[in-house]
């Protein structure tokens, strides 16, 4: 099995765990696939631009961003992708046209690996208060849990102690303010914590606030020997 793309030696990994009262889990990339490419490549066959429709571009990167955050709704963010689309397109699917712009954006959204929250599940049972921390948005956020419960059988509320999500926080990674609220909340200091996240812009904020992190690779299964401490 493929190990973590790990910023350190694995011995390094198991003895950050030591004295580690909260841990703090990403959740795209990291717990579930995230996969961006497939929601631009849904709108691009739905008419939209190439060139205005990548992550690079700058204005749907700050739209993007704005949503996470909470700044923009649902609506106005389906808004400004449908004026991405052609007159003739939009026409076209008339009151169709959110329901494919929602399955073309939710289309990012990968699949669940039902032993990572069974790993959550026994993290708690040693002790370990287990949080998420995640960049997302309403639009998502409601499919991930719908999902996950269909999957699971369980709620995703049912794995975790305390879910900090960047839309309902008005805050976003990596912005310092985020793991401020974060650890404000959860009563503890940063070396009180480990933080696993796919970005290393991420993984760098939370260790400018002294929070040891972990970089995950993207949508990587995990290595048995992250519980064979």
């Amino acid at each position: 099995m493929k190990e973590f793309l790990y910023k350190f030696a694995f011995e390094e990994i198991l003895c950050m765990f030591e004295g580690k009262k909260v841990l703090i889990f990403d959740l795209g990339g990291v717990l579930i696939d995230l996969h961006i490419d497939r929601s631009f490549s849904a709108f691009i066959e739905m008419g939209a631009a190439p060139s205005l429709l990548t992550e690079r571009n700058c204005l749907i990167n700050e739209y993007m961003m704005r949503f996470d955050r909470g700044d923009i709704s649902t609506a106005e963010m389906f808004s400004y992708i449908a004026s991405q689309l052609s007159p003739q397109v939009c026409e076209g699917l008339g009151p169709l046209l959110n329901g494919r712009i929602q399955d073309a954006w939710n289309a990012m959204l990968g699949d669940y690996a039902p032993y990572k929250f069974h790993w959550i599940n026994e993290l708690r049972e040693r002790g370990y208060r287990v949080v998420m921390l995640s960049n997302t948005n309403d639009g998502h956020w409601e499919k991930i849990e719908r999902d996950f419960e269909a999957t699971m059988g369980k709620p995703l509320s049912a794995f975790f102690d305390a879910f900090y999500l960047s839309y309902r926080m008005r805050l976003r990674k990596p912005e310092p303010g985020i793991f401020a609220e974060l650890l404000a909340s959860e009563g503890v200091k940063p070396c009180d914590c480990l933080f696993f996240d796919d970005s290393a812009e991420n993984c760098d904020a939370a260790r400018a606030m002294g929070i040891d992190s972990v970089l995950m690779e993207r949508n990587a299964p995990w290595s048995n020997d992250l519980l064979n401490e």
